[in-house]
């Protein structure tokens, strides 16, 4: 079976890009009830950076995983869009032309979105509901509340060690993990995730975005969708069953903002993890995936409550 250090990278065109993925897992009779689990990169991230731990575990609980790198970022070829709303079309692109060679007859997958990816998740399912059954969205926020809570931002300090033009390590861990009672754990979870791939007959490994181009416009998408009020005034016609998971002191999307985004969809289950912040899916990469999959399989409650099916929205 294979798994996040020895899954082949793979390309499909779709709308004029050349979208790199990895399916990790197999689909078998034991998961036959249940599509694929596509993961969506955090801001600046490539599919050589998820966390094996995390990845392994899904597998081997029974869930197929496809990680996929955004246009212009990772292995993909192409720019880097300038808004949510054109990452979540790639998406969309890159969906129709997979499905159709995925055996099975599948129509729709599972997406768990991290971060920036929890914003391309939210945009796809307003986009295209037909082609996303349940969503996960972890470490990340509505898109410009008009809600009765404060949209809040990163702190400076925090905004400008995720968006230095060089990466380093340690201010990246302690933007992840609360570095005064887990920097163990942060410093373990960077050593698993970059050092996970690069074995014989892989692509070069892709670090974190550094290309001051494709840094400019990943910013821009993901200020531009602060900014924005409509998606999140369109929550509310989202009826996939969605779990949204958060640290307890997320430093870099505010939990509270995460709260939020579960309060507004008429189907979502919230799950704080405790002494953790934005890396709390990696912090916990273990339970975390036990509990994805118990959600993904049926096995946490679903409120009654429903607005009937609702069709794609132009947002």
């Amino acid at each position: 079976m294979s798994t996040q250090a020895t899954a082949e990278t793979l390309f499909i065109e779709a709308a004029g890009t050349k979208f790199a993925y990895r399916i990790i897992g197999s689909r078998t009779p034991a998961n036959a009830n249940t599509p694929p689990l596509l993961l969506l990169n955090h801001f600046r991230s490539t599919i050589d950076l998820w966390d094996p731990l995390l990845i392994d575990t899904l597998v081997s609980n029974g869930t197929q995983v496809i990680t996929y790198d955004y246009a212009g970022i990772g292995h993909s070829s192409g720019e880097v869009k300038l808004t949510i709303k054109e990452f979540g079309s790639d998406l969309v692109n890159f969906l129709l032309a997979l499905l159709l060679i995925l055996p099975g007859n599948l129509t729709h997958v599972d997406i768990l979105g991290f971060s920036i990816g929890g914003y391309v998740a939210q945009q796809t399912v307003l986009q295209r509901p037909d082609l996303v059954r349940k969503l996960i969205l972890a470490g990340t926020g509505p898109s410009g509340s008009l809600g009765d809570v404060p949209h809040r931002r990163p702190m400076p300090s925090v905004q400008s060690a995720i968006m230095a033009p060089i990466p380093d390590r340690d201010n990246t861990i302690d933007a992840f993990f609360p570095s005064f009672i887990a920097r163990a754990d942060g410093l373990a979870w960077f050593n698993r995730s970059v050092s996970a791939r690069g074995g014989p007959g892989s692509p070069g490994f892709e670090f974190f975005v550094t290309d001051p181009t494709a840094l400019a416009n990943l910013t821009q998408a993901y200020l531009s969708w602060d900014a924005d009020s409509l998606p999140y005034a369109l929550l509310q016609t989202i009826q996939s069953d969605v779990l949204v998971t958060a640290g307890q002191n997320d430093l870099i999307v505010d939990t509270v903002n995460s709260f939020e985004l579960a309060r507004q969809i008429p189907k979502a289950k919230f799950l704080m993890f405790p002494g953790s912040g934005h890396g709390h899916l990696f912090q916990y990469a273990e339970f975390y995936a036990r509990e994805v999959v118990a959600f993904l399989q049926g096995g946490l409650p679903v409120p009654p409550a429903s607005a009937g099916t609702i069709g794609p929205v132009e947002s």
